[in-house]
């Protein structure tokens, strides 16, 4: 009974920390009922500005997530690109909690993105963008210190999913997905993470008692870079 007490007191604090998706990247991260996380991201996108490959130089992101119960999520995802000409999309993302984690469980997550059917792309890809896809995702948290409920730890996430057109005229999320999420000490983390077609690494710092994360990282040949702030409505 300890254990598991101080493991739900940690993870709890841990939340703060992590994002509940990973760049848009399904995960079982989520929040509590009455917890709010909004959060804004700038990604440079390393593609031709001319010519037949010509594509998107930048992308704004800007997110909401709701813990509606302790068990279901809703978020909504903002994009806002630049070519072929300002496209504007918004992606709501739902997720039900099927397992909460314990000394033995991990967290399990069942989840639909892209709710409403909203292309998000133009081109040959625009319909397809439409789809909705469903993921199935897992995550546990390891103390990597003997006897320590805290820092460092890591989480480790596996997600099975179907295909994901919403972001990058790319197919994401699409049969397992995954990776790491560090907590190296309460103000800083990390994570590396393969969501099936990019290797994303981040790096996360969360200054004490605001609430805010700030965070930067990859996403394949692109950079991205982010400000998150957590509050309650309780």
């Amino acid at each position: 009974m300890r254990y598991l007490l101080l493991l739900f007191v940690f993870c709890a604090a841990f939340s703060a920390a992590t994002a509940d998706d990973i760049v848009s990247m399904p995960t079982a991260n989520q929040l509590k009922a009455g917890q709010v996380d909004v959060a804004a991201y700038y990604f440079w996108l390393k593609n031709p500005s001319t010519g037949p490959q010509a594509g998107p130089q930048y992308d704004q992101l800007q997110t909401l997530y709701l813990g509606l119960t302790d068990r279901i999520e809703l978020d909504a995802h903002r994009s806002a690109v630049d070519y072929p000409a300002d496209e504007t999309s918004v992606v709501l993302v739902t997720s039900f909690r099927l397992l909460s984690e314990s000394a033995t469980k991990p967290d399990l997550v069942f989840g639909c993105k892209n709710l409403g059917g909203v292309a998000t792309t133009e081109g040959p890809l625009r319909e397809k963008s439409k789809d909705r896809s469903y993921f199935l995702s897992g995550a546990k948290t390891l103390f990597l210190k003997p006897g320590l409920m805290g820092p460092p730890l890591v989480r480790v996430h596996l997600s099975l999913g179907t295909a994901d057109w919403t972001m990058m005229n790319q197919e994401r999320h699409k049969g397992i997905f995954g990776g790491l999420q560090f907590l190296f000490m309460p103000q800083l983390g990390a994570v590396i993470q393969h969501d099936g077609t990019d290797l994303i690494t981040g790096i996360t710092f969360m200054p004490p008692n605001t609430g805010l994360t700030i965070k930067g990282g990859t996403v394949g040949d692109h950079k991205w870079f982010g400000l998150a702030w957590r509050y309650s409505l309780k």
